[in-house]
């Protein structure tokens, strides 16, 4: 079996309240084969390069990188980052 790979851009927005701060996580799971292609998604639908790039492989989302830099998320960020995106509904 091979693996299978995708790129998907991630938007990240901070919130902050009387109950306390966090991150939301959303994405339009739009897949490509190259990571060029997403970072190019990613200028448009976003408008700067305010965006991360997930890398999906078979299915799973298995880092959460800025441009080609990852940024080394605990498997546990992941899922619930994956979960926010509706990743596993989309497999």
């Amino acid at each position: 079996m091979t693996d299978t790979t995708k790129y998907i851009v991630i938007q990240c927005s901070a919130w902050c309240n009387s109950t306390g701060c966090g991150l939301d996580y959303s994405s339009d799971l739009e897949g490509f084969d190259k990571r060029d292609k997403a970072i190019k998604h990613g200028f448009k639908v976003q408008e700067s390069d305010d965006f991360n790039i997930g890398v999906v492989t078979n299915g799973k989302l298995a880092s959460l990188d800025w441009m080609a830099k990852s940024l080394n998320e605990s498997e546990e960020d992941l899922a619930e980052i994956a979960e926010q995106i509706g990743l596993e509904e989309a497999v």
